[in-house]
């Protein structure tokens, strides 16, 4: 109904679970590399989160991407008798069994063990993934701890994967259940956004959806945070709420009020006298600080000056295993083992008290975000007096500038990214916080938006303690990040350096040489020997010694050699680079 209104393409709030529509905090992504784990390595792993945290909608993207030898049996529904599990697995499988009289538990088993054996010698793995486990009874939970009994000498025959909500922890805590817990190679909590994923969230869907990142006010953004403590189905679904407001209202922009007008109907809370404004003065002053993970952008494309009256719809595409791993270059360190300490401590979702005015709800949150203002003003960042177009190649000439590297020299014709190889660099896409970047330490390109159709670019390529160098069109300016929130909302590409003779992604079974100086180099760095008769082949140990490398450094453990990878090894080696500390 509102989605000509606001020039969408689709509804961006669904509360399907659309994989379209991922949003990678950084909780996501380490849920999601679990996941992954749980692909390729025997035994359980288990992924717990609140309801409406994302855990399915992290599964469906899994899914996705299954590897072509890889058989997923999915169980969605688990209450489920022993027999009926067994039956539910046979048929995702296409395991066949008697379908006469009644088949007895063992029939299935061996049915199932048969088939696993085949796969097996077919050089096929086979991964049982079932969702809402908690629903789960302790006899069907001790029937797939039998399961993985299933096995050769050398290798388990079949993967598991747990999904449920908190209740499964606590289940597997029984005596009983013992064993099953023991066997859990990998688990992981999957706690609900922040208030920075949370904007993020938000605006990554709008963005998805075709819309202007700047549809919610700052105050929306702060009150749907507060309303819903960051729980991505509560957050859903108030802002559809809210977005069906403000077009019933005529509004280009969804205000606070609307959004507790939408809170009040779907959430059935009403109004009532705040008691809690005195704790919320104290919150975090992240209102407005709109650190959004925008879609990744085609790295090798610059987009075309705007027409004045068309709106921005940037061009989407899908999460992929190398954005994956380029995600987890910014998480933290994904284990294998068993976490210490158990699992998070995240209350149930509990819609707060609702204010009664737009008046009150701006009052409370200016107070919140000027908690920690620094006394003198920050002075906004303005769009420069010429065309995207135009403010992007300037971005760009200063970012290359930093790598030593002259753009401006190239034909106007000469998009960036296709540049990048002439000067042995790359451009990686990506969508993150001012954190993410911080710790990649490279000048970047960032993507500003004001209240105009469309974006505006600058270039980062110092600081210097808390003062930021930022080229804008013709201008260097010194600004400090806080500067940055109400125009940059997550969106930027990187410029990285690639190794010699460089192809893109490398894995075992390429023959290349690259490989063969990436094997020199990362034989400093790691304990798996690297000698090889055939340094420009890929092998098995190689694999080895990139598989060590990745979890030492917190990355993805896949054994793929991706950008992510490829930054981290030339850190390590601290080859020469524009370090935006210097």
């Amino acid at each position: 109904m509102y989605q000509a209104h606001f020039q969408l393409n689709q509804p961006p709030f669904s509360i399907a679970p659309d994989p379209n529509f991922l949003y990678l905090s950084d909780g996501h992504a380490e849920a999601l590399a679990h996941l992954m784990y749980g692909f390729s390595h025997g035994g359980f792993v288990l992924i717990t989160g609140e309801v409406g945290t994302g855990k399915t909608t992290l599964l469906r993207n899994l899914i996705k991407q299954t590897p072509s030898d890889l058989d997923v049996a999915f169980v969605l529904n688990p209450r489920l008798t022993v027999k009926e599990l067994l039956e539910t697995v046979c048929d995702e499988l296409g395991v066949a069994y008697p379908e006469t009289g009644d088949p007895t538990v063992k029939q299935y088993i061996d049915a199932l063990n048969k088939h696993l054996l085949r796969t097996h010698m077919s050089g096929r793995s086979t991964v049982l993934i079932i969702d809402e486990a908690q629903n789960l009874s302790p006899a069907v939970l001790e029937q797939i701890r039998l399961l993985t009994n299933l096995e050769t000498d050398d290798r388990k025959l079949l993967r598991i994967i747990l999904l449920g909500q908190p209740e499964l922890g606590v289940l597997l805590e029984r005596t009983e259940l013992r064993q099953l817990a023991q066997r859990i190679t990998a688990r992981y909590h999957l706690g609900s956004l922040t208030r920075e994923d949370c904007y993020a969230y938000i605006v990554h869907r709008l963005a998805r959806a075709g819309g202007n990142p700047r549809l919610f006010s700052r105050y929306a953004l702060a009150r749907l945070f507060r309303i819903s403590k960051g729980i991505p189905r509560v957050i859903n679904i108030v802002a559809d709420r809210a977005l069906l407001g403000a077009y019933v209202e005529g509004k280009i922009q969804v205000t606070a009020r609307v959004v507790n007008r939408a809170a009040n109907e779907v959430l059935g809370k009403r109004p009532r006298h705040r008691r809690w404004l005195a704790a919320g003065l104290v919150s975090a002053s992240a209102a407005g600080m709109a650190f959004a993970y925008f879609y990744q952008p085609a790295p090798n494309s610059l987009p075309a000056e705007p027409a004045p009256a068309a709106p921005h719809k940037p061009a989407l595409s899908q999460v992929d295993a190398s954005q994956l791993e380029l995600q987890a270059v910014l998480a933290a360190s994904v284990a294998a083992t068993d976490r210490p300490g158990g699992l998070d401590q995240q209350p149930m979702f509990t819609a707060e008290p609702l204010l009664e005015s737009e008046l009150e709800v701006e009052s409370e949150l200016k107070l919140e975000s000027e908690a920690d203002v620094e006394s003198e003003p920050i002075a906004p960042i303005r769009r420069p007096p010429m065309s995207s177009f135009s403010s992007q190649r300037r971005a760009y000439t200063a970012a290359f500038a930093a790598w030593g590297a002259d753009y401006d020299a190239a034909p106007a014709s000469t998009i960036p990214c296709n540049f990048a190889p002439s000067a042995g660099l790359q451009c990686l896409g990506l969508r993150g916080s001012w954190n993410d970047i911080t710790r990649l330490n490279l000048p970047v390109v960032l993507e500003l938006w004001d209240s105009q159709a469309g974006p505006y670019y600058a270039a980062l390529t110092r600081r210097h303690g808390d003062d930021l160098i930022l080229h804008v069109g013709d201008d260097t300016l010194t600004i400090t990040p806080r500067a940055l929130r109400d125009v940059w909302y997550g969106q930027y590409v990187l410029l990285w350096q690639t190794p010699p003779d460089y192809h893109g992604n490398i894995a075992n079974g390429d023959t290349h040489p690259s490989v063969g100086w990436l094997r020199e180099r990362l034989s400093g760095l790691v304990s798996t020997p690297l000698e090889s008769l055939s340094p420009n082949d890929f092998d098995s140990d190689l694999e080895s010694a990139v598989r060590e490398f990745q979890h030492a450094e917190g990355l993805l453990t896949d054994g793929i050699v991706g950008p992510a990878t490829w930054i981290r090894v030339a850190d390590r080696l601290n080859l020469p680079a524009p370090n935006l500390d210097g």
